[in-house]
């Protein structure tokens, strides 16, 4: 069982994401004016800081350029929109700190490579001007929590516009946070002395939809693998199992001990949703900070009981 739930990672399904995609962090990207305005396009953030999202209404056109003046992005009136993937800005915004240097990529063509990305005038990508493009942590320039300030030029029904915005840091989880998250280990440890199937399939359930909100509340490009959700429906399946077998105990601690594995692979890959501000998918979200402690206080206890029982076992002496 536990090489099941280690083989039910290699079949999660990959990201949807062209370009990294949206992690937890402590910045928030944030557009602040479109001038001159126009209600007919609307610009947002998506993940944080990862992903600008501009939707654009039927009948309006939009055209963007590149970090180099080349052709980008372009939306037609019908509502197709395209993405230039012969551009140099499509290369550079397919890793968030842009590990393709300029020298290293292939000379743009003269002509633009338009790959459709929608038919309802969305599009989504990747920009290296509304993020902060260094591993270290940004200092904020004042009390607002202001990094910098960005701008994206357009062109909107043939309109020169700019949009503009600001990167913003917050303050990561601090002491009160963890006066709350050693409780819930707590509580978690003391759950997984009752009975440890339903204790972990409520466990997993907590994952499942968690990380269904975390999967989901993403576009398609913007989203990673969905290891907190996949992991979780896993633990569930696992631990509804165990009353098949619940008169054979051997099994029914192989099992619950894979379950527990399952969840605490889980919480390694989530770690940086408790360690960090903002959540893809869900924001500030503090039920998440809340979830993950829990769970893995109730995966450890149950499954170190799950393995001592196993490996315990006394020996039977043998007759002279």
């Amino acid at each position: 069982m536990l090489l099941l739930t280690f083989g039910f990672i290699a079949v999660v399904p990959p990201s949807g994401a062209s370009a990294d995609p949206a992690e937890p962090g402590n910045t928030e990207s944030i557009v602040e004016s479109i001038t001159p305005p126009n209600p007919a396009v609307k610009i947002d953030i998506v993940g944080g800081d990862a992903f600008v999202r501009m939707r654009v209404e039927r009948g309006h056109t939009v055209e963007m350029n590149g970090y180099y003046d080349e052709p980008f992005v372009r939306v037609d009136a019908n509502g197709d929109a395209f993405v230039n993937v012969a551009s140099q800005t499509h290369e550079l915004s397919r890793t968030r700190y842009g590990a393709t240097s300029i020298d290293d990529k292939p000379t743009s063509t003269a002509d633009p490579v338009w790959r459709r990305e929608s038919t309802n005038g969305t599009v989504l990508w990747h920009d290296h001007r509304v993020h902060w493009m260094s591993t270290a942590a940004p200092r904020a320039t004042d009390e607002s929590g202001l990094v910098q300030q960005w701008t994206i030029p357009m062109k909107i029904d043939g309109v020169a516009t700019v949009v503009a915005g600001g990167l913003y840091v917050r303050d990561a989880p601090g002491t009160w946070w963890w006066i709350l998250a050693i409780p819930a280990l707590v509580v978690g440890f003391v759950l997984s002395r009752r009975s440890a199937p339903r204790e972990l399939a409520a466990g997993g359930a907590a994952f499942a939809v968690t990380g269904a909100f975390m999967f989901w509340g993403l576009p398609t490009q913007a989203r990673g693998a969905p290891g907190m959700f996949a992991l979780g429906v896993l633990a569930v399946i696992i631990s509804v199992a165990t009353a098949v077998f619940r008169h054979r105990d051997e099994i029914v601690d192989a099992l619950v001990a894979s379950a527990a594995v399952a969840l605490l692979m889980a919480v390694v890959i989530e770690r940086e949703t408790v360690t960090n501000r903002f959540v893809p998918g869900l924001g500030d979200s503090i039920v998440v900070r809340l979830t993950v402690p829990l769970v893995a206080g109730l995966a450890v206890g149950a499954g170190a009981r799950a393995l001592k029982r196993l490996v315990g076992k006394p020996e039977v002496a043998e007759s002279v």
